[in-house]
């Protein structure tokens, strides 16, 4: 994965050229990924899911995160994303299921890596049950959701925990519920302005 070749940009969202995923980290150069939040509505009530990282992941081992997202190749379009849910979620999401919410800037930075992407988020609002999921193991290891309402009242912190519900698979194989009352430190940390900026969207989008 490090030697994936991804288009570069500057700050601006101009196009410089190309480089490997491995130097665009190490130097902190501006790249292009897909983000996906799956949105269900549940007995009038709007729910997002999260995707718990593999401990075996490199990155931010086994923690929350977006349902679905992913670096775009140099020869990729915004939309050849959607092969991160048909991949790791095991989901049969098609292009028309997607709906463009914005392009978010979000920087992560966490030496020795430097994360600036230009990320191209989407929804897919459509109720999906637990069973659905056919997890890419080595990629990810349980699906969660929580009430909208909820999640943003966590964002702006005006709760410091979530409640979240769904499942986990062991490494012996085995399914696990979990139902827990997430804390900050469970999930990925995206800057302040993605996050900000991606509850005011969906507020928009569902109120």
């Amino acid at each position: 994965m490090e030697s994936e070749i991804l288009k570069t940009f500057d700050d601006q969202h101009h196009r410089t050229g190309v480089a490997t995923r491995a130097e665009i980290h190490a130097k902190g150069i501006w790249h292009e990924t897909f983000h996906c939040w799956l949105i269900s509505e549940i007995a009038g009530e709007y729910y997002m899911y999260f995707q718990l990282r593999s401990a075996s992941k490199k990155d931010y081992p086994s923690l929350f995160d977006i349902t679905a997202a992913g670096h775009l190749l140099a020869s990729e379009v915004p939309g050849d994303g959607i092969r991160e849910l048909r991949e790791e979620l095991g989901l049969p999401i098609s292009t028309r299921d997607l709906e463009k919410l914005a392009i978010i800037p979000t920087v992560i930075e966490q030496p020795p890596m430097f994360d600036r992407e230009f990320a191209h988020v989407y929804l897919v609002v459509k109720s999906e049950q637990f069973e659905n999921f056919h997890l890419q193991l080595e990629e990810v290891a349980g699906i969660v959701r929580a009430k909208m309402m909820d999640v943003m009242n966590f964002i702006a912190g005006n709760t410091v925990q979530l409640h979240i519900e769904g499942f986990e698979v062991l490494v012996n194989g085995e399914k696990k519920s979990l139902n827990l009352m997430a804390k900050p430190e469970h999930f990925v940390r995206y800057n302040d302005f993605y996050m900000t900026k991606l509850m005011s969207l969906l507020k928009d989008r569902f109120q």
